[in-house]
């Protein structure tokens, strides 16, 4: 008798567990891949747009580099965590039907979109919304698609919609000029006040590497090792941080000067990276200036930015610096 009892209550458990999934499989079978918002191969992602109300972001490759909007580089560290997500996006269920009003009202008050790129070529392109009231966790759903489903991170258990950004600071890296030699096509650097000491570097050629000087109307050949170690300087070039603080008023000042050195890179893509730097006038100490720090201006950036003037020595050469070489 107790072993009937034994089976009995084995029979009723799968039962149990047979309705429980049929009504699972009834309300959310999963009928699509449940990898169809992760891009398996990220090495081939080339641009990666992020659209959140008023604010959008691009992130684009450019050569080992990634950079925002077209005009300041991204943290490495960041880039590389975001790839990663996106590999790792997994979906867990579809929504249920009893929830599935409630979710697509969530997408229509507030959603983010991301749009995955290789070459112009669309890779992905999804949304994400939340709603904490639901308990359900993250939802996600393709563009132009109607269909939302509860989305996963394997060892993550916060709103994902949180991993996207869209402000532009989270993502922007310290770093002014990030270039390898091979990378540069021309810098043109200019001083206001000594003309003299304004040139153009021009690379037409592994034997024909000149800097033309912008107003003596002369022009001096320089051979690879100085080309080399000019080029090096613009490696890394960082700025200590941003000026948010007083940032308009600061900026309208600066914009009633000319730059104490401005500093142009067309890169191999013919791509321009504008550099504007201020030196900082000592109070009350009149026609002097701060030997160790200067403004700077990044490309039409509306934050200036300070600098050392140590990290910036070596590519702030003036025409004769390569004439005596």
């Amino acid at each position: 008798m107790v072993k009937y009892k034994y089976y009995i209550f084995i029979t009723i458990a799968l039962l149990a567990v047979a309705i429980i999934l049929l009504l699972k499989d009834k309300n959310s079978t999963l009928k699509v891949d449940n990898k169809i918002f992760a891009v398996s191969d990220t090495s081939e992602i080339t641009k990666i747009s992020i659209h959140e109300g008023d604010h959008k972001l691009v992130l684009e490759r450019s050569g080992l580099n990634w950079q925002i909007n077209n005009g300041y580089y991204a943290k490495p560290r960041a880039i590389k965590g975001l790839l990663q997500l996106l590999s790792n996006l997994e979906i867990n269920s579809p929504v249920p039907k009893s929830f599935k009003k409630d979710v697509l009202a969530s997408f229509n008050r507030k959603s983010i979109s991301v749009v995955i790129e290789s070459s112009n070529k669309m890779l992905k392109s999804f949304r994400i919304s939340e709603n904490d009231s639901l308990k359900l966790g993250s939802f996600m759903m393709l563009q132009d698609d109607e269909e939302p489903y509860i989305v996963r991170i394997t060892g993550f258990d916060g709103h994902i919609s949180m991993l996207f950004p869209s402000q532009t600071k989270v993502w922007r890296d310290k770093a002014i000029f990030r270039y390898s030699p091979g990378d540069i096509l021309s810098i043109d650097v200019t001083y206001q006040a000594n003309p003299k000491a304004s040139f153009v570097y021009s690379f037409f050629g592994p034997n024909d590497i000149q800097i033309v000087s912008k107003n003596l109307n002369k022009s001096v050949k320089i051979n690879r090792e100085t080309a080399k170690n000019y080029l090096t300087g613009f490696a890394s070039v960082s700025f200590v941080e941003q000026l948010d603080n007083h940032a308009k008023n600061l900026l309208d000042s600066l914009n009633q000067q000319h730059p104490y050195c401005e500093i142009n890179v067309k890169n191999i893509e013919n791509k321009i990276s504008i550099l504007k730097i201020y030196r900082i006038p000592l109070a009350g100490q009149n026609g002097k200036f701060n030997p160790d720090k200067m403004y700077a201006v990044i490309q039409k950036d509306t934050v200036p930015v300070l600098i050392k003037y140590i990290d910036f020595d070596p590519i702030m050469k003036e025409y004769n610096d390569f004439v005596t070489q």
